[in-house]
């Protein structure tokens, strides 16, 4: 394993026992400093509104200094958020414990913000081939994470001690686990986590006068869709991944009678489920399966999870039959978030526009993703879940209204934009758009000006090809528009001289020889 992945994957573990460990006790510490059920909604909200925030200031940060400073900084947030979240119960007034409280949270959700640039470094540092399985290998350690935060919640049960003055319990104690677990992570991406050389932006600054990056940057997504779509489809993958989360306790207690212990168990296994659905997609990948075909295999069980979650969780079914949507629901997530990235990095990479706004854009989808985290609880609790009563007052005993198939339709609406937009065609090869004669290499005059040949970094996708068409050889190379040197090259070894800014050539004897 190559070192930064390493630390890639150490960072996603840290990220996902962080989140998990605070939410199981979260609620019952802001209870113990005095707060409400209000203010413990307000507690979560604000972490993932922070988070939110943050992701596009990091993806913009590492856009223009590269990602040591940036992954340095926001995971001293984490660590000064665990402290702060460790310390409330020191204040003596209920109002100055929960403000530290929130604050930890606040600087916690800062920090998770650099998730997103682990997604720009994959893209940046990968080649095309290989994003699909680290994004996959990163994402099967956050489930791990998940499956064993509550364990480090089970070791803090007893604890009680005083340090520096502070007495801590099994509730804030685990700002101390956050304070250690960010401080390794931070150690660990300083040392094995290099900076990588940065990319030149795309444009002149005749182009950036005329219109913002900001607005450069929507306009792709807006008017490309092999930019855009991703966007729908991370915002499906959060919203339906929180359709499940939301609905799930409440429709099992009216249903099945459960408690929070049988709700645990059917979370923990849907986190392990996920994390073999990363490594068959892992393993997929690896073996050549596109990304289009992985991502509409997960679409299209999502639909079906999706509609067979609203047509059997009613009133008084089985525990396999109710379990049953859940556990296909899940396990089309991961077919949903690797490869969706993988093609977004890919379509990023392939827009010169784009060229040098890797980190920004990253994040933006990152923020796509929390947009479905937040729209998604309110609407499934006031619109798609019936309470009880309503329930009993129904003719079909559903947990649902009809209002719940808006999600299996949203997922069936991003399969059909998803197949229609198709894989990422490939840039008309430039020796269709340049013809030279073999035997007279004065510049066709189909030649485009050098100019317009828009200097860029080497493409993660470009492989060689196995195959190359007979008596063009060369052909097999990647079809995408080269950069200047790469022409020029090309060009001296036809026997074309040519100045790299007018195509002038300097003298019929240095282009035809001493016969001429």
């Amino acid at each position: 394993m190559e070192p930064f992945v390493f630390a890639l994957a150490t960072l996603s573990l840290v990220d996902s026992i962080s989140f998990m460990i605070v939410t199981p006790s979260l609620a019952f510490y802001i209870n113990s400093l005095g707060g409400s059920q209000d203010y413990y909604g307000f507690v979560l909200a604000i972490y993932s509104f922070s988070s939110f925030c943050g992701k596009p200031l990091l993806g913009r940060w590492s856009d223009a200094y590269n990602f040591q400073v940036p992954y340095m900084v926001s995971i001293s947030f984490s660590v000064l958020g665990g402290l702060f979240y460790a310390i409330a119960p020191a204040f003596v007034s209920s109002k100055t414990s929960l403000a530290s409280v929130t604050l930890g949270r606040v600087l916690g959700g800062l920090g998770r913000a650099n998730s997103a640039l682990g997604f720009a470094y994959v893209a940046r540092a990968c080649p095309a081939s290989e994003r699909t399985s680290i994004t996959a290998l990163l994402g099967g350690v956050q489930m791990i994470g998940m499956a064993i935060a509550p364990l480090f919640s089970a070791c803090v049960v007893n604890v009680n001690f005083t340090l520096g003055g502070v007495q801590f319990d099994n509730l804030n104690t685990i700002g101390l686990l956050l304070v250690l677990f960010n401080l390794a992570s931070q150690v660990i991406v300083y040392m094995l986590l290099p900076d990588l050389p940065k990319v030149k932006d795309g444009t002149s600054d005749e182009e950036g006068d005329k219109e913002s990056e900001w607005l450069r940057m929507f306009r792709c997504i807006l008017c490309n869709p092999h930019v855009g779509v991703p966007f729908l489809t991370i915002f499906t993958f959060n919203f339906n991944w929180q359709f499940i989360e939301t609905a799930l306790a409440p429709a099992a207690f009216d249903s099945l009678g459960w408690g929070p212990v049988e709700i645990s168990y059917v979370l923990g296994a849907m986190a392990f489920l996920v994390f073999f659905g990363m490594t068959a997609v892992h393993k997929l990948s690896q073996s050549g399966v596109k990304d289009l075909k992985l991502l509409c295999w997960g679409l299209f069980g999502n639909t079906i999870g999706y509609l067979m979650l609203y047509a059997l969780w009613y009133r008084g079914v089985g525990f396999i039959v109710f379990t049953l949507p859940v556990f296909v629901g899940a396990g089309t997530f991961p077919f949903l978030g690797a490869p969706n990235r993988s093609m977004f990095s890919a379509a990023v990479d392939s827009t010169p526009e784009l060229s040098g706004y890797e980190g920004t854009m990253q994040a933006l989808l990152s923020m796509s993703s929390s947009v479905g985290g937040f729209t998604a609880p309110g609407m499934i609790t006031h619109y798609c879940l019936r309470t009880p009563e309503e329930v009993s007052m129904s003719n079909d005993d559903r947990e649902f209204t009809p209002t719940a198939l808006f999600s299996p339709l949203l997922s069936l609406f991003v399969l059909i934009a998803t197949y229609m937009t198709g894989e990422l065609e490939n840039e008309v090869d430039l020796d269709e758009e340049i013809e030279v004669d073999d035997e007279e290499s004065f510049p066709h005059e189909k030649m485009p000006l050098v100019e317009d040949v828009v200097p860029r970094r080497r493409s993660d996708g470009d492989t060689p090809s196995k195959m190359e068409s007979p008596g063009r050889p060369g052909r097999g190379r990647p079809s995408r528009r080269r950069s200047m040197i790469e022409v020029e090259k090309d060009a001296s070894v036809r026997g074309s001289m040519f100045t790299p800014m007018t195509l002038i050539p300097r003298n019929a004897k240095e282009i035809y020889g001493d016969d001429t």
